[in-house]
């Protein structure tokens, strides 16, 4: 009997819920003269017992072997230790994925068994976006493309991608990939060209599942290589999360035969 693997990602918006948002908290600093996130502010006024206890209770009901969060919340400020109480329902988490210091929302990838190799993000590039890692003869890059991604992003992030189409390689993560116009939309289309799998069309559903609460668009992909392809057993969209107005996004699920 094949034994299965099952990666999960998820955005958890910062631990904001459905509706509040970090990036509306930002004030002008005149010093610097850049817009910096007021952090403190998150960490007082935005209240994340009730929806981080229902993120754990979702894992250990879930049991993903590999877990994605993109928009981690990595604050000195906040009362919770998210990275500590994972850790205590047996994740642990990739250290090089994590800088040494400072208040992030960032990318991160955690794991229950095994010892996953790091490896850097596409041209080394916006780091904090995209976590790589290899297991065993998978790879496996959960990234959080930007609304608008810069041209250097998804030349670096297409040409990884295409690197890797002949192994058993898959992206996840939330793409911002909604929009037929824009470029992120038009990365992913010329990556399927090329031969890469959107799971989730591939098993049949509908293009247009919605994955974002606010806008109801298809924001958060799986897409895969050509041979990981042929071991996925099931891919899901769970919008369960997002209806209880635990974040704003659908989780992805991806099962896949070793």
């Amino acid at each position: 009997m094949n034994k299965k693997k099952r990666i999960m990602s998820i955005n958890m918006n910062d631990f904001g819920g459905k509706n509040e948002h970090l990036m509306n908290h930002r004030y002008f600093n005149n010093r610097d003269r850049k817009y910096q996130i007021d952090w403190k502010y998150w960490a007082k006024q935005v209240k994340k017992d009730e929806t981080w206890n229902s993120l754990k209770e979702y894992i250990l009901d879930k049991q993903p072997d590999l877990l994605v969060i993109e928009e981690m919340l990595i604050s000195c400020y906040e009362s919770i230790d998210f990275i500590g109480e994972l850790e205590e329902i047996g994740y642990s988490y990739i250290e090089d994925c994590l800088p040494e210091r400072g208040n992030y929302s960032l990318t991160m990838i955690f794991f229950r068994d095994g010892n996953p190799k790091y490896i850097h993000s596409p041209g080394k590039y916006r780091e904090n976006r995209s976590v790589v890692c290899k297991e065993d003869d998978l790879l496996i890059c959960g990234s959080h493309f930007p609304c608008e991604s810069d041209e250097v992003f998804l030349n670096h992030m297409e040409n990884f991608v295409t690197d890797y189409l002949n192994d058993d390689f898959l992206l996840v993560g939330d793409l911002n990939a909604n929009d037929q116009t824009r470029g992120n939309k038009k990365m992913i289309n010329r990556l399927l060209d090329k031969g890469a799998v959107d799971l989730w069309v591939m098993f049949g559903n509908d293009e247009n599942t919605p994955t974002e609460a606010q806008y109801q668009g298809r924001l958060d992909y799986a897409i895969a290589s050509p041979s990981l392809t042929k071991k996925v057993k099931n891919i899901e969209i769970d919008p369960f999360l997002m209806n209880a107005g635990v974040t704003d996004h659908a989780a992805i699920i991806v099962d896949i035969n070793e």
